[in-house]
């Protein structure tokens, strides 16, 4: 859908003939798309996927083997401060100082994010660390901000998503305000841990953290990339959702557009093919509870 402003979206939401509605893009679009779900004559459901920062965790045994070699711009990147960590920024700045802009979809995108940028520049708790190179057009400069856990936990503004290609680094005194800090995120799409061997007693320690706040928990990977598969859950808490139940992405985001239906003591020639017992489609089914044999088992 493609439109001026939220008339479209919300005209569209607002139509009888439409039964349930996806949506990705900002919070208050999502929000707003919901509202007019909800005021409904007949309200239906919106699956919201609004806002994220999927942050990304670097424990200290993870930097020192990987300093220099990340190259994607996580929104939140948080660690504990140390020599590793000097070493992870000054491999941060060579790579990014180099990287050339990209373009980005549309004015109002870009302006959404210059407009981030800006607001992160005017912040006295955020440091600007590193600027790639700047371009003409709708180009998103990359940079890298820094900030410390005390000051990002007392401004909530810090969290806030800029779409597109700007990080801001968190430094944490110690792995007591590490865990204050991702206790205190919103919910994300996903959290990336970065850990080696060593780190494991440290990574078990916050993992029930992460899953309370990201609807997937990566370790030493990146949430780019979506595989479409049984398992993948492309959905999160609150706001990077607006139903944490559901997935976009996977064989599970069919169900977020179905309805349930019991047939009882119906008539087999009446049944849906589907679920007669003869089976015609040779589609797989269950019988209390237990998968019958078909081509596909």
């Amino acid at each position: 859908m493609i439109g001026d402003g939220r008339e479209t979206g919300t005209g569209l939401v607002a139509d009888p003939r439409v039964q349930a509605v996806g949506f990705t893009g900002s919070r208050a679009g999502g929000i707003a798309l919901t509202r007019v779900a909800q005021g409904r004559a007949q309200p239906i459901p919106v699956y919201a996927e609004m806002s994220s920062v999927n942050p990304v965790i670097l424990l200290p045994a993870a930097l020192t083997l990987g300093a220099g070699q990340f190259c994607t711009n996580p929104g939140l990147i948080l660690a504990i401060d140390g020599p590793e960590l000097d070493g992870f920024v000054s491999g941060a700045r060579t790579a990014l100082s180099a990287m050339a802009p990209s373009t980005m979809l549309t004015a109002g995108i870009h302006n959404a994010y210059r407009a981030g940028v800006d607001a992160l520049n005017a912040n006295r708790k955020a440091e600007c660390l590193i600027a790639g190179q700047a371009g003409e057009g709708l180009v998103a400069q990359p940079f890298l901000f820094a900030t410390n856990a005390d000051d990002l936990i007392a401004d909530k503004s810090l969290t806030e998503e800029v779409f597109g290609a700007t990080s801001l680094l968190v430094r944490c005194k110690d792995a007591d305000q590490l865990k204050r800090v991702i206790d205190g995120l919103e919910g994300q799409l996903t959290v990336s841990v970065h850990a080696s061997d060593d780190d494991l007693d440290l990574a078990r320690r916050l993992l029930a953290s992460h899953e309370l706040r990201a609807g997937r928990v990566l370790f030493n990977g990146f949430g780019t990339g979506v595989e479409v598969c049984d398992a993948m859950v492309h959905g999160g808490p609150y706001p990077s959702t607006n139903d944490g139940r559901s997935t976009s992405v996977g064989s599970l985001a069919i169900m977020r557009f179905l309805r349930p239906i019991c047939y009882q003591d119906v008539p087999e020639n009446l049944l849906p093919e589907a679920v007669q017992n003869g089976n015609p489609w040779n589609v797989p089914q269950q019988v209390d509870g237990r998968a019958i044999t078909s081509k596909f088992n």
